[in-house]
């Protein structure tokens, strides 16, 4: 694509992206939402040329300003107060949900069990955007929105280790390899250490070193601009040193967002930086959200070889997910109760239909090699998945908070802090 076409489009897509949300405000539906929403009919009418959705793209464009901000935004003294339920879910909970996933694909679905555990941790990653901004509409509490924002940062680089080390197995197995379990707990292992602590790590150190040079300056925009650098800089170093560039990134925006912002910058840089990632999120969660509608051919399910198959996959692929989601939720509630950690009756369900799937499980399904021979299936339940739970389970969740009794006079808190 020639630059001049691609700046054109990206304008088109902005303009429809504004004059979308204008829409969805008014009708009081989260904008994601309606952007999806529109970009299905972008795909389905073959409105614009050329609109795709790459890995590339989401993860080396999109995904570390969007980590970097949810970071930077986040309160870590919010953060300390649930990182016992966040670790349960992006832990235990997580490699539940995987489990439980595989088994129902493999014996719904008929995929063997590399392809039904790829498909699990490919479906693993949350994405809260449309989920937090009803939160705050709704006046949820802090520790409730804190748990699903703090679950959605942390699981989104869980699961792409648990994704690379199922894809590295798979791929093994296909060249003849043996996978055995001595095999498969030394890649889980060696993952853990070579991509979640050294990601970690790496993340961490990088804030402290920014940190230090926010210190030695005092200009709005040259301290911005820093930020900036060290968000896509950290994620591209870990990633071509083998690590997990999202945990990096992360590590790194909370950092920067709880220390680096307080001993480093007066409190005109902290506006002009918190005015700025704000903006950044908003412009990228807005094309985000449009290109995954746009991207998701429907028409795969209904017309195409293979249909009927494509079409079982994906109904098996949703009830695995909300299956997976449920029983990791409620499983670790005995757990929950044992470590007497404060929590209304109605977190449980709140979390299972909170869970909302998108980009990085379409990335993470689009990056698949093409000499899988699974791959195209995989990406069209991956494709049903996001669409079910950003519209189906999006949609309601309005509803279900309202019988829940979840927000504003709601019996699990208002807007007073919990």
């Amino acid at each position: 694509m020639q630059a001049v076409p691609a700046v054109r489009l990206v304008v088109v897509l902005m303009l429809v992206a504004l004059a979308t949300i204008v829409v969805t405000r008014r009708l009081r539906v989260p904008y994601s939402l309606g952007l999806v929403v529109v970009g299905l009919a972008i795909a389905a009418f073959r409105l614009l040329p050329d609109v795709r959705l790459t890995p590339d793209v989401v993860l080396d464009v999109f995904l570390p300003a969007l980590l970097f901000e949810g970071a930077w935004t986040l309160d870590i003294h919010l953060l300390r107060r649930v990182w016992l339920p966040v670790t349960l879910l992006v832990g235990p909970g997580l490699l539940l949900t995987v489990g439980i996933c595989a088994v129902v694909l493999r014996l719904g679905a008929g995929l063997d069990w590399g392809a039904a555990l790829l498909l699990g941790a490919i479906l693993a990653p949350t994405d809260p955007v449309a989920v937090l901004a009803l939160f705050r509409e709704l006046g949820v509490g802090d520790r409730l929105r804190t748990t699903i924002e703090g679950e959605s940062l942390f699981n989104d680089g869980v699961a792409s280790v648990v994704y690379l080390v199922v894809l590295g197995l798979v791929v093994g197995a296909e060249q003849g390899q043996a996978v055995t379990a001595a095999a498969i707990t030394g890649a889980v292992a060696l993952g853990v250490v070579r991509l979640v602590l050294a990601g970690t790590a790496l993340g961490s150190g990088a804030g402290l070193l920014v940190a230090w040079g926010l210190r030695r300056v005092d200009e709005p925009l040259l301290e911005t601009t820093m930020t900036l650098v060290a968000a896509y800089g950290v994620y591209l170093l870990a990633d071509a040193l083998g690590f997990s560039g999202i945990l990096a990134v992360v590590c790194l925006g909370l950092v920067l967002g709880n220390y680096g912002k307080r001993v480093g910058m007066s409190e005109r840089t902290q506006e002009a930086a918190d005015g700025f990632w704000s903006q950044v999120a908003f412009l990228a969660n807005a094309l985000l959200f449009l290109l995954v509608g746009a991207q998701i051919d429907l028409g795969m399910y209904l017309y195409e070889p293979g249909a009927g198959t494509l079409l079982a996959a994906a109904g098996w692929a949703i009830a695995a997910v909300l299956g997976g989601r449920a029983f990791a939720v409620y499983a670790l509630r005995p757990v929950a109760r044992l470590l007497r950690l404060p929590a209304h009756a109605s977190w449980p369900p709140v979390l299972l239909w909170a869970g909302l799937r998108g980009a990085l499980s379409m990335a993470l399904a689009l990056a698949l090699p093409y000499s899988l021979p699974t791959r195209s299936t995989l990406v069209a339940a991956t494709y049903a998945v996001v669409l079910f739970t950003l519209l189906v389970q999006g949609l309601s969740l309005r509803e279900v908070l309202r019988r829940l009794g979840v927000g504003h006079h709601g019996a699990s808190g208002g807007r007073a802090r919990e």
